[in-house]
């Protein structure tokens, strides 16, 4: 018995030990950008006076943000003497004249001594106060071609995608690929702005999954039987992103896949930011396994998150040029693929999505920045 009492009397002296911890409160931030450097001054506080003093480590972490460009790096440590409530994080935003997407970073709190910290962070977001200039640079192809006709381009103007021309895939059963993402008709997932589609994969859980993003595609919609083709992009990176830009035979319904034939126009995996993938598919029906052939395309200098590029197929009867920013990396033809049956000489529809995870490119992990986007200037449809 006296040694319950002893055991009670512990744990009563441990509650109220616990319970005079005082926690540290904070709150998110927007602010803007500016044109200079600036200091912010990011106000904490304790929700009681410290019974004895304290002390937390405080370190920005860029998010979107990027450290060295966005912010000047700091790392520091924030003390309270007994009886004191207040403290403030000091840093600096680096201000810049060019228009850029709101981006986002952290002030993280570890390492605490005397002071509970529930949040171990809390967003500064940097709102872009520029002014767009309506050229984003990179590659640009023309609007017309010697020898064709343009038939269909998708500008992306307006605020909403076009639902006569569009579909939005839902849901986050794998997708066949095991992959990690629940795919969502959400503004946060893909909306339109300056001229472009941007499609966003987020680290945030929804329906079971622990990331979302946005598939869409034009099936039934906007469905083509050979051509050029062309669309121009920046895509995101990083471990575990997976976008794509790529058709479907328009029969999928009717014969599945990959007897409806696949053609991969780009895909690019985040942990190598500057390579880019052309493939096609093709193989039996209802076999589910399919055959491949891929080339790959890979920057001198810098990646493909960097600038616009241009992603392009010249399809006619029997065979398929892929070319970024038109230079001519593989081919695939129907010798290519004999004995099996060639797959691509009927109409295909558009998909354009960023997967997260998956067989292919593995999982994010610490050095995965989110959220992460591709933004889509154009798609362009010449026969």
């Amino acid at each position: 018995m006296r040694n319950l009492l002893l055991w009670g009397t512990a744990l009563t002296l441990m509650s109220c030990r616990t319970a005079e911890v005082p926690v540290l409160v904070g709150e998110d931030v927007r602010i803007t950008e500016g044109d200079a450097d600036r200091e912010v001054v990011f106000p904490v506080h304790l929700d009681a006076p410290a019974p004895r003093a304290a002390s937390v480590k405080v370190e920005l972490v860029g998010q979107t943000a990027t450290s060295g460009s966005d912010f000047i790096p700091m790392s520091s440590t924030l003390n309270w003497s007994k009886g004191e409530q207040d403290a403030e994080v000091r840093f600096t935003v680096k201000g810049d004249t060019d228009y850029e997407d709101d981006e986002t970073l952290w002030v993280a709190f570890s390492q605490p001594s005397e002071v509970l910290i529930p949040n171990p962070f809390f967003t500064v977001a940097l709102e872009n106060d520029d002014p767009y200039s309506g050229i984003d640079s990179g590659y640009v192809t023309p609007t017309s071609y010697p020898g064709y006709a343009l038939v269909w381009n998708e500008e992306f103007e307006g605020t909403s995608l076009n639902s006569a021309d569009w579909n939005f895939e839902t849901g986050g059963h794998g997708w066949g690929n095991n992959e990690l993402q629940h795919y969502r008709n959400d503004p946060s997932n893909v909306r339109l702005e300056n001229g472009r589609m941007i499609i966003t994969a987020r680290n945030e859980p929804f329906g079971g999954n622990a990331y979302t993003s946005a598939r869409v595609t034009t099936q039934g919609k906007k469905e083509f039987q050979f051509g050029r083709i062309d669309i121009r992009a920046k895509l995101p990176k990083g471990q575990g992103i997976w976008p794509a830009l790529w058709m479907l035979g328009s029969n999928i319904s009717t014969v599945g896949w990959p007897a409806c034939g696949e053609t991969d126009i780009m895909e690019l995996i985040g942990h190598e930011p500057h390579k880019v993938h052309g493939t096609t598919h093709w193989g039996v029906q209802g076999s589910g396994v399919s055959t491949y052939r891929t080339g790959t395309y890979t920057l001198q200098q810098g990646d493909f998150s960097d600038q616009y590029h241009v992603f392009s197929i010249i399809w006619v009867e029997n065979n398929i040029r892929f070319f970024v920013d038109d230079q001519l990396y593989h081919t695939v033809s129907i010798s290519h693929v004999s004995p099996s049956e060639y797959r691509h000489n009927v109409p295909f529809f558009f998909v354009a999505n960023v997967a997260v995870g998956g067989n292919w490119p593995g999982s994010p992990d610490a050095t995965t920045v989110f959220p992460q986007s591709m933004y889509v200037d154009y798609i362009r449809v010449f026969q």
